[in-house]
């Protein structure tokens, strides 16, 4: 066993729960948990054109890489609208189906960077800048999916089960699924990658702006934070593609 490989799994998972706990500290009234979901907003968006979609089409069949990230976008609407839709189950209900949406996704593009992690741990240079990249997205993802998850109303045994899945997804695939990958395991990320990429940009689009946008009050506040969401995943992005 990689003993670096352990303690970056170790850090990273450490660093999720740290970030989801950011948002437990204190009760927080909706409108600053919608505030808080429009820097998640901003963080998807940014993750998906600036991170995601490019490393996606690195792939040497772009067009199945357009299929998988269709098939993402498609998958999580037949989760959320099929399979988790019980009529109009009211407003918090529908806050836990966003943020059931959102953890799916969330999870498994957390997978895909303990798989990552694992093939760069091999060289200790590109596993620390790695790990780095990965931990400075992994906590603004779990600080935006328990703003999510909070919204909902759910109780705090739930959110920390949520937080606590959420944070072992990275070691899950560093520690026990990055094995099981066969050769040729970098155009099987990507094609997975693509997938994740059609989630995110679903709970993008379809969840968390109509969401943080369907009033009026205090747009412009929302505005800004929704860029700066983009600006902070932007520079985590073009670190990202200096690790690889």
């Amino acid at each position: 066993m990689n003993v670096d490989l352990l303690i970056y799994s170790a850090i990273l998972f450490l660093a999720a729960v740290s970030g989801g706990l950011l948002v437990l500290v204190r009760r927080w009234s909706d409108e600053h948990l919608h505030f808080f979901l429009s820097l998640g907003a901003g963080i998807f968006l940014g993750a998906v054109f600036i991170h995601l979609l490019p490393e996606s089409m690195e792939a040497e069949n772009p067009k199945l890489i357009g299929f998988l990230v269709l098939a993402g976008f498609l998958l999580l609407f037949f989760v959320e609208r099929f399979l988790l839709s019980r009529g109009d189950g009211g407003y918090d209900f529908g806050h836990q189906v966003i943020g059931l949406t959102a953890l799916i996704g969330l999870s498994i593009h957390a997978i895909i960077d303990g798989l990552g992690l694992a093939l760069a741990s091999e060289d200790p240079t590109h596993g620390s800048v790695l790990v780095i990249s990965i931990l400075a997205h992994k906590v603004p993802a779990a600080f935006a999916l328990v703003s999510l998850l909070r919204l909902a109303k759910l109780p705090l045994s739930r959110l920390y089960a949520c937080l606590g899945l959420f944070s072992i997804m990275t070691p899950l695939g560093a520690l026990l699924l990055a094995p099981l990958i066969p050769n040729g395991e970098r155009e099987i990320m990507v094609q997975i990658t693509g997938i994740v990429t059609g989630s995110f940009l679903y709970i993008a689009t379809c969840e968390l702006l109509p969401e943080v946008f369907h009033g009026r009050h205090r747009q412009w506040i929302k505005l800004g934070l929704l860029l700066a969401g983009i600006a902070v995943i932007s520079y985590i992005g073009s670190e990202f593609s200096h690790a690889h």
